[in-house]
């Protein structure tokens, strides 16, 4: 049996015919959790969303907490004129197996139904749990008080940081095994990117694996054990906590120091 939650094995993936990242290998022992820094528009994105089955992958493996998630072997070809591949090939990994297994994905941006109430959304979440025990109602409300004062509201009358806040709590409440979380303070104000900062912490404290994209070095510094440098679809450097530079020194060592 792996000691690995989450072993990544020469992936590669990206759209159609564009090849976003290739041959990315990833090891995440139980109980680590890892940050993922790197300019935007290179693949960490679309990198994270192979993991967790809503792209399939187009070549490597994925195991997670010792099961494989895709099928064996390379996907076809797609290059042939008139010819849609994904009508007659069944796809290489199931989001739906990926989530029952613990991997949850909590993506970027305002993904959430907007017609749902606060409380609809996170009733839902549970769904994802496959019989596990993930968090409760009064867990989340105490990590965020402000959903409790929110229940009968509309996702779609929130603002951008309650939004963020439900997403979280749904992945929550869907009883992760491992937590991925892109960015989830991009684009809010500082009181509101703290307070997700805080509970993230918090979340962290109690043990959960955490995969974390963030542009802030000092809050992954706090979040993490092990960094990851992302640069045009490939992983091109790690490092330890106690390794990490402040973020002037990382966007030298990505960029050169004319950036």
């Amino acid at each position: 049996m792996s000691d690995y939650i989450l072993d990544v094995r020469g992936l590669s993936g990206g759209y159609d015919t564009t090849q976003i990242f290739s041959d990315i290998s990833l090891q995440i022992a139980e109980g680590e959790s890892i940050g993922i820094f790197g300019p935007n528009g290179h693949g960490k994105t679309t990198f994270l969303k192979t993991l967790s089955g809503l792209i399939d992958p187009w070549a490597g493996d994925i195991f997670f907490s010792g099961q494989r998630m895709n099928r064996e072997g390379e996907r076809g070809s797609r290059r042939w004129r008139n010819f849609n591949y994904d009508a007659v090939t069944r796809r290489r990994i199931d989001p739906k197996a990926v989530a029952r297994a613990g991997l949850i994905h909590v993506q970027q941006g305002n993904l959430l139904f907007p017609e749902l109430t606060v409380d609809e959304t996170l009733s839902i979440a549970t769904t994802a749990a496959h019989g596990r025990k993930g968090w409760s109602l009064p867990e989340v409300h105490a990590l965020f008080p402000r959903l409790h004062e929110r229940g009968s509201h509309k996702i779609r009358f929130l603002s951008g940081g309650e939004r963020q806040m439900v997403s979280m709590a749904a992945g929550l409440m869907a009883a992760p095994k491992l937590l991925i979380l892109d960015e989830p303070t991009l684009g809010l104000s500082p009181k509101v990117r703290q307070e997700l900062c805080d509970a993230i912490l918090s979340v962290r404290k109690l043990g959960l694996p955490i995969v974390l994209i963030d542009q802030d070095v000092a809050f992954l510094e706090q979040i993490i054990d092990t960094l990851y440098l992302f640069d045009h679809g490939r992983f091109s450097g790690r490092m330890e906590k106690e390794e990490m530079p402040d973020h002037q020194t990382l966007m030298e060592m990505l960029f050169g120091e004319a950036h």
